[in-house]
C-alpha cells in the first residue's frame, strides 16, 4: 500500500507537534510583594497544589505540564489584609506567549493585583483583583 507523500508528511508533522506540545513544561512563582504574610491555595481542575504561606519578599513555586488542547488552568485564592481575593494564575491562551516548550512565569503578589513578569523582570502586566 503505497501513501501519497503529502498524507505522509502530513502525518508525521501531527505527530511531532502533538508531541511537542505534550512536553512543554510551565513554570510558575509567586512572589510575594505586599510587604505582609500572604496566604495562597492554588489548583487547578485536577490537581491541589494546597496551602501555601508566604513572608514578605519570599516565593514559591510550582511546575506542570500544558494540556494538550490548550486549555491549561490553574488559579490561586489569596488571603489578603483586606479579604480573601481569585486570581487565574494560568490561563490559557493569555499566559502562552512566548513559545511552547519550557516557559517560566513570575507573579508578583501586590495590594492592587497580581503583576506578571518574564524571568528577567522586563516587562511586567499587571492585573486589579476580582472581587467574589
Amino acid at each position: 500500500m503505497d501513501i501519497p507523500k503529502p498524507y505522509l508528511f502530513l502525518f508525521i508533522l501531527i505527530i511531532f507537534v502533538t508531541t511537542d506540545l505534550s512536553h512543554a513544561q510551565i513554570e510558575l512563582r509567586i512572589i510575594n510583594d505586599l510587604g505582609s504574610i500572604v496566604h495562597l491555595h492554588c489548583k487547578s481542575k485536577d490537581i491541589d497544589l494546597g496551602n501555601q504561606r508566604l513572608q514578605p519578599g519570599r516565593s514559591w513555586s510550582f511546575h506542570f505540564q500544558r494540556n494538550l488542547f490548550g486549555r491549561s488552568l490553574f488559579f490561586c485564592s489569596f488571603d489578603l489584609p483586606n479579604g480573601r481575593r481569585w486570581f487565574d494564575i494560568y490561563k490559557e491562551p493569555r499566559d502562552n506567549l512566548f513559545g511552547y516548550w519550557w516557559l517560566q512565569y513570575s507573579w508578583k503578589i501586590k495590594p492592587h493585583g497580581p503583576c506578571r513578569s518574564n524571568t528577567n523582570f522586563m516587562f511586567e502586566d499587571c492585573y486589579n483583583w476580582n472581587k467574589n
